[in-house]
């Protein structure tokens, strides 16, 4: 804030010292003169005495001071809309950048935060990934021991084929009728179609119909 008002008063002074033609001998003197006025360490060359003033361009001045005229010119100068386009820009560009300050902080806590979600969302994928993998591991597993018990069911379904093929027609009957439908008739299937009909001749009526029924819907299945 000191330098720009270090480098506002300076362009004043320059401009007031054109106004008023009062010499100013560089723009450091310009600079030096500034710096003191701003410190309150310089005064109005009327306040000079005149054994100290110096001879110069048809009057005399003092280096490093201004005329009480010239100072007021300065301050008439400072509120002119010619000097407003012609002022620096900084304090303008200042309080532009604190204004955006809050703005960009939030865009980088924004962007933050945007970033920790996406971090987030991939860790959930790569556990999703590695859930399905499981699932599917499990899947086949399970495919692989029903296939395991299917075989063994067979295996004993084909055993009881053999066992009731092996019993007279009469006896095989007696045994089926105390054994679940749906088993009777994978029994009654696997057996020749003479053979499990003369079973089902010695099997109670109705429990004979409804067999030969299912019998017929399952070779039909097949067929």
């Amino acid at each position: 804030m000191t330098l720009i008002l270090l480098t506002v008063f300076i362009k004043v002074m320059i401009m007031a010292a054109m106004v008023v033609d009062v010499p100013m001998v560089n723009l450091d003197h310009a600079v030096q003169y500034a710096s003191l006025m701003v410190q309150g360490k310089a005064s109005l060359c009327e306040e000079v005495p005149a054994d100290q003033r110096v001879e110069g361009g048809g009057q005399k001045w003092v280096k490093g001071c201004i005329t009480r005229d010239s100072l007021f010119a300065s301050y008439a100068y400072a509120a002119t809309p010619a000097f407003a386009q012609t002022a620096p820009t900084s304090a303008g560009n200042a309080t532009q950048a604190a204004a955006e300050a809050p703005d960009r902080k939030a865009l980088m806590e924004k962007q933050a935060q945007l970033e920790q979600k996406e971090l987030q969302l991939k860790q959930l994928e790569q556990d999703l990934d590695a859930k399905l993998k499981r699932m599917q591991e499990l899947e086949a597993k399970l495919a692989r021991m029903l296939e395991d018990a299917n075989k063994v069911s067979d295996q004993k379904l084909r055993h009881l084929i053999d066992v009731y093929s092996n019993m007279k027609a009469k006896q095989a009957a007696q045994v089926l009728q105390t054994l679940d439908e749906s088993i009777a008739v994978k029994i009654l299937a696997g057996m020749r179609g003479r053979q499990a009909g003369e079973i089902l001749t010695y099997v109670e009526a109705k429990k004979a119909a409804r067999l030969s029924e299912k019998l017929t819907r399952m070779q039909g299945t097949f067929q």
